[in-house]
């Protein structure tokens, strides 16, 4: 055999060896993610609230075991015997290891920090939803991503660092420190604006993850907070991406600050002979049959009354500001229609000819109102009753007086609407 066959295969053997130790620590990497795998999964089958632990940790930890365990297995192929000195390559190696060890070790840090946020955010999963709880998410996003920020950052100094010529930079800068550090706080003046911008809107509780607010016109839901920026969600699903400094330097509004209830108002331009005293009854009876009020505030004001019509406001509350918006749709809905079936003469109208359709007579209106009035404060004396008596007499009496309520209401509802038209 010549010279040179017995210098390829030592050559093949020795390449065998390499891909063969370095299988061998790939395999003993995932031998071990795997057991850690289980034991997570284990943990978090026992205990829901470690669940985090294997959505975070399980592919970082994959990772760095993996690359080490096949880099470890190639450097102690590739070490230097008595009998045969190292490869050429092995130093190359050896840099081009640490590095993807740096960036892996970054990874594997930023699970370990999106785990420790997700284990404080489930200690208070009861309290989700409560300005607290949103502060605290709001808070560790913030400083899940200024960590996470710094960890890459460093990673990649140190990453460069292990390069000869980038040290001789890195000491070169840090000679001038003081003009390096005047030219980049001059060129990224505005980015750093919004970063400290973003870490006040985390630490003051001005505004939080979930918050509803208004800015320029704009109203949505606070979906996410970095260092720079705000999304805003609309009703519709659209995102607005609004400048963390808008929240600093600006008004808004923000609708769920302490608590998210809510009241709001419901407007009617009327003619001057609305029955004002049965349009009220008639709002305490609607908000009554729903649960979209929360019983807190309800009325019925007149505004204004000039011109050729009177302004009517409805004030109604809610538990917070969708229900509050479903709560007037649905109020608005239901008034007008009653205006258009039992007081059709209070409708808005301009008078510029005899009307065709007179009012009914001033008696007839007066008495409407008398046996609106009247039906009320008997419904309201047998939800009284009803409350005094026994449940089981309470239960029999409440379906007689219902029965009785029913035909003697529609009644009185059809004469008064009969008298209404005249």
């Amino acid at each position: 055999m010549l010279p040179t066959d017995e210098t390829a295969t030592e050559v093949a053997l020795d390449l065998l060896t390499i891909l063969g130790y370095a299988a061998i620590g790939f395999l003993a990497g995932v031998v071990i993610s795997v057991i850690i795998s289980i034991i997570m999964r284990q943990l978090a089958r026992h205990q829901e609230d470690l669940g985090f632990l294997s959505r975070n940790l399980r592919l970082p930890q994959r990772l760095i075991l993996t690359v080490f365990g096949t880099g470890m297995g190639v450097l102690i192929a590739s070490a230097p015997t008595p009998w045969q000195a190292a490869p050429s390559w092995r130093a190359n190696f050896e840099h081009l290891f640490l590095i993807v060890m740096i960036f892996a070790a970054a990874y594997g840090m930023t699970g370990v920090i999106r785990t420790i946020e997700d284990a404080i955010l489930a200690r208070k999963k009861n309290a989700r939803e409560t300005p607290q709880f949103r502060r605290i998410r709001t808070q560790m996003q913030v400083i899940a991503r200024v960590l996470i920020g710094v960890v890459w950052i460093g990673a990649t100094a140190g990453a460069l660092l292990t390069f000869d010529q980038f040290r001789a930079i890195g000491t070169s800068l840090l000679a001038s420190a003081g003009l390096v550090s005047l030219v980049a706080g001059l060129a990224a003046q505005s980015s750093l604006t919004n970063v400290f911008a973003g870490l006040q809107i985390a630490f003051t509780g001005s505004l939080r993850v979930g918050d509803i607010v208004v800015t320029d016109d704009n109203q949505g839901t606070v979906e996410e907070i970095t260092l720079t920026y705000v999304v805003l969600r609309s009703w519709d699903e659209r995102r607005w991406i609004v400048p963390s400094t808008l929240f600093t330097t600006k008004t808004f509004e923000n609708w769920s600050r302490e608590e998210p209830r809510q009241t709001g108002v419901i407007e009617f331009d009327l003619d001057w002979l609305v029955p004002v005293e049965a349009m009220r009854i008639e709002l305490l009876r609607l908000v009554k049959t729903t649960d979209l009020w929360d019983g807190r505030t309800v009325a019925l004001q007149v505004m204004d009354a000039t011109g050729g019509s009177v302004r009517i406001r409805a004030v109604v509350s809610a538990t917070n500001s969708g229900r509050l918006f479903e709560l007037r749709c649905m109020l608005r809905e239901q008034l007008i229609n009653w205006l258009q079936t039992q007081a059709v003469y209070a409708l808005p109208r301009t008078r510029l000819e005899p009307d065709t359709a007179t009012a009914p007579p001033q008696e007839q209106r007066q008495d409407f109102v008398e046996q609106v009035k009247a039906d009320w404060e008997a419904e309201q004396a047998d939800e009284k009753e009803a409350q005094l008596l026994p449940p089981s007499e309470s239960s029999e009496h409440h379906g007689q007086e219902e029965n009785q309520q029913n035909s003697g209401g529609r009644l009185g509802w059809l004469r008064a609407f009969r008298r209404t038209l005249g």
